[in-house]
């Protein structure tokens, strides 16, 4: 994308004042808002500089879809110490303890904690570096468990840093998962993984995908319901707000 020049304002989104981006792009061929929910600010692109003003316009009439997608539950959230994060379902409390080689612990008692040393301005990347592994391992296992009942061969598997989808399948049969799948529930992740060995079989969504799902044991509609109400909260958790990935509309 050629990004000729970058506007920043604010305007009012109800009784908010919201930070706004305009960026021109020539290749652009209509005004295009988008909002970054993470971060918190609105993304507007004009084809011109001089249709940045009636781009700003734009965003401003679109306030109620605007408030709609400035989801407070999803703002950016990096790990920190004290904080209470969800793993495997379950919410843990953040405990600095030990030094910078210690490595990440969970705990029971006194409450469900996650420990981890060093210095506090380390405790995102630890955290988020420790999910990884663990999203990894759980993941490779629960692959293993599914591909061995649709007697599939697996390839690899990716771990990403995804904040749009969960799962996905390549046609050469490469399976790539968010980490963030590690704080879900078990059942939830384990639905996750049993839908994207199917696309081993079924590339796409056909009834012939969904029975297949079926067999492995799988609720796919209570699984999809969760996601739909709770799966993107976790996608704010250990966010540095440049990273955002913004939701729009043209």
């Amino acid at each position: 994308m050629s990004v000729n020049h970058i506007t920043r304002t604010q305007i009012n989104i109800g009784a908010r004042s919201v930070p706004l981006v305009a960026r021109v792009n020539r290749r652009a061929k209509r005004l295009i808002v988008k909002v970054d929910p993470v971060a918190g600010e609105i993304l507007v692109t004009a084809p011109s500089q001089k249709s940045v003003p009636e781009a700003i316009r734009f965003a401003s009439d679109r306030q109620e879809w605007i408030a709609s997608q400035l989801d407070d539950s999803l703002r950016a959230r990096e790990f920190a110490e004290g904080m209470r994060i969800p793993y495997r379902g379950i919410m843990h409390k953040i405990v600095r303890s030990g030094g910078p080689r210690a490595p990440v612990c969970v705990e029971t008692y006194p409450e469900p904690s996650i420990c981890v040393g060093g210095d506090a301005a380390h405790i995102n990347r630890r955290i988020v570096d420790w999910m990884k592994r663990e999203a990894r391992s759980i993941l490779n296992e629960r692959v293993d468990h599914y591909c061995r009942q649709l007697n599939k061969q697996r390839r690899i598997i990716r771990i990403r840093d995804t904040r749009t989808r969960w799962g996905s399948c390549t046609s050469d049969g490469v399976l790539s998962f968010s980490w963030r799948l590690i704080m879900a529930p078990t059942e939830m992740l384990d639905y996750v993984a049993a839908h994207e060995c199917t696309h081993l079989i079924h590339m796409d969504h056909s009834p012939a995908f969904w029975r297949k799902l079926a067999g492995l044991g799988i609720d796919a509609r209570k699984a999809a319901n969760w996601f739909d109400e709770k799966g993107g909260e976790l996608f704010s958790y250990g966010v540095v707000t440049k990273n955002a990935s913004p939701r729009g509309v043209e």
